[in-house]
This record gives structure tokens, sequence and C-alpha cells, in this order.
């Protein structure tokens, strides 16, 4: 195990001086993993052609294998891509719908995912719909009351985070998936967050997919991705970019997608390994633990409802919470508060508007201090 010296501020990538309360957007790398992945990249330039063609199958075949028991998952059905959004879109332009189907998913949606399911929707002339969930939320089976509420006869393809991005919810996606499964609805886990912030077992969940991210909290180099497959799924799914080994086996595809940088792919099985030496239930239980005082602490400064409880059962390491009232509700002065936090106070936090409401959303990992919830309510105060 690692000492806990190892894990202060100044052994990341980040800049010591700013409260970094969003590793939930991009992640933040350890300096060891960011050298790690500078190092592959030196390799590569040294010979590209022995690094990429000669070794390149090799050297992702093993990053898959690290990954893969890491995620609790068959190595033979793990695809590599930039990140969950463009596996989400793998899946998507490999499904063949019906113009009666309904592509569902819940209000707590990515946006940008929101906008991939919209798109597909309009051009093969499925069904878009979304199940509204309105917090505050108090345990797992109102969530699951209202997502079976929500279904119908045509639902064909139900859509739901793991880790919800604007809310933190944790979703009970083990029983979501069982649902689905009674009424023939194929279901899609979107994990973007879920790596790294809560234990995963993908073959013992068992859905029809799975995607997810390894920048974010496995702390891996960004571009890069995850795509898991269902068995009776993996002929038929394709990566976007189809390339020289079309039909030769769903690894074989997605390993090779035309020239694109592997060292992402290698540097998050270094990472997943960064995190095996520290003990990942150790990482994952003291983020969580934060993660709740964080709540508590800004629930209690503003004497706001909490979105969730706040003994932390509906959260991982993330927790998003309602802005005291006078605070606006519009995207665009919201972004203007947060820009003037970074710059006038080194507070990096993200402002949204959440079902009518302005509401900032915390993280918590290694690096983080209970002084950078001190600096941020001093900002807002301002």
């Amino acid at each position: 195990m690692l000492s806990v010296d190892k894990n202060k501020r100044t052994n990341w990538m980040l800049d010591p001086d700013i409260a970094y309360l969003n590793h939930g957007s991009f992640g933040a790398r350890p300096i060891e993993v960011f050298e790690a992945q500078i190092a592959l990249k030196r390799d590569f330039e040294r010979s590209p052609i022995q690094f990429l063609d000669r070794e390149g199958k090799e050297r992702i075949s093993a990053a898959r294998i690290t990954i893969s028991r890491f995620l609790g998952c068959s190595d033979e059905q793990l695809g590599f891509v930039d990140n969950a959004t463009t596996a989400i879109a793998c899946v998507l332009q490999s499904l063949v719908l019906s113009p009666s189907a309904e592509i569902v998913t819940t209000s707590h949606v990515y946006n940008g995912v929101r906008q991939l399911l919209k798109s597909h929707s309009e051009r093969n002339g499925c069904t878009y719909r979304e199940i509204d969930i309105h917090t505050p939320l108090k345990t797992n089976a109102e969530i699951v009351e209202k997502i079976t509420a929500g279904f119908t006869d045509k639902t064909k393809l139900f859509v739901i985070d793991h880790v919800a991005s604007v809310t933190g919810i944790v979703f009970p996606v083990k029983e979501i998936i069982a649902l689905c499964r009674e009424q023939g609805i194929a279901v899609l886990i979107d994990g973007a967050h879920a790596p790294g912030m809560i234990e995963l077992n993908i073959d013992a969940l068992s859905p029809d997919w799975y995607v997810g991210n390894l920048h974010k909290w496995v702390c891996g180099p960004p571009g890069a991705g995850f795509l898991w497959v269902k068995k009776k799924y993996l002929d038929s799914t394709h990566p976007l970019t189809v390339s020289n080994f079309y039909k030769q086996g769903f690894t074989s595809e997605f390993d090779w997608q035309g020239t694109r940088d592997i060292t992402s792919i290698l540097g998050a099985a270094i990472a997943v390994d960064w995190g095996t030496e520290i003990g990942w239930d150790k990482i994952r239980k003291k983020n969580h633990k934060m993660a709740i005082w964080m709540q508590q602490s800004l629930v209690d400064a503003w004497g706001v409802v909490p979105m969730s409880p706040l003994d932390g059962s509906l959260l991982g390491t993330m927790a998003t919470v309602q802005l005291p009232s006078h605070f606006p509700i519009d995207e665009h002065n919201l972004k203007e508060i947060r820009s003037n936090i970074y710059h006038s106070y080194k507070v990096e936090a993200p402002l949204l508007v959440w079902q009518g409401t302005a509401v900032v959303r915390v993280s918590s990992q290694l690096y983080s201090k209970t002084d950078d919830i001190t600096k941020l309510l001093a900002a807002l105060s301002d």
C-alpha cells in the first residue's frame, strides 16, 4: 500500500493553488500516470511502426486483460473507444429498431447522450422519451417504481445512467436490469462515472451493453473509454469507424479503427495498477466519506433541502446541492459566476440548472481537502 503522503495534491498534475471540486468532468491525473503515458508516447515516436504496427495488438491485449479484471468482465467482450458517448453511438448504429419503437431514458441523462439519442431517433423514425425523476429522492425503491411506471409496450431500448452526471445519484442498475429483462426491454448502462467510483462487476450485472470512461475516477488519460457487449450482440456491434478488421472479431475491430493514439488505453491500464497499489476499496471508501461530508456541509451552510439522503446511500463520490434561492436560474449567469469564482478565488466547481433550481456539484478525490469546501462557500458568499 502507498502511504497517505503519496496522495497529496502535489502528487497530481493539478495546480495545487486551485480548490478543484470538479473531478467529475474530466478527471485528473496522478503525476506517475501522466509520466508513464509520456514515456509511452516517446517509445512510439522513437519507432512508430514497431510500437503501433508490430507491438500494438499485443500491447492493447495486455491492457484489456488488466482493465477487464478491474471491471469484472470478460476481456473478449470489451472494446476500446474514445469515451462513453462514442460507445453509445456504436451501440445505436448497430441496432435495428422499428419506427414504432421507443428509446427511453430518464431526466437525469447526460445532455450529450440526450442529444445523441434524439438525433438517432429522428433519423430512424423512432420515439425518444424521458421518464421524469424528480429530486429529492430517498430510496432505490422509489427510483425503480418511477421507472417501472414509465415503460410502455413500445419501449424497446432503455438507456440508464449508473451514476447520473448532473445529480450524482447512483441508480440501482441491478434491479433495473432485472426489470428490463422481465419486460423484454434491451438495456444500455451509461457507466461514464462508475469505474473507480463504485465497485463494478459487469458480468454479474449482465446488461445488454455497458459503456464507461477510464479518464474520470480511474484517473487514466483522456481518450480511454470502453464498450462491454453481451455475447449475443458481439457479431452485430461495430465501431463507428469500420476499418481493416471488419467482421474479423469484436476486439480486433475495436482495437484497430485506423491510426489513433493507443497510449490513452495503455495509460488507463497503468492507472488501474496505480489504484490497485493504493487499494481501490480504500480509495472508494475515502472518497465516498468525503463526498458525504461535502454534501452535509453545504446543506447546513445554506439551509437547503438535500437532493438525496445525507447518509450518502444514493451517492458515490459526487454530491449535487441546491444553491441559495437568490442565485440566478439560468445557464448564462451561472457560467459567469463559475468563471468569476475560478479567476478571482481559485475555486473550480460546476454551477448548473437542475429542474428549475440552481445547483452546484462537488466531487471528492484523494487530493480533496475540507478547506476546498471552505473556499467554495467563501467564494459563493461574495
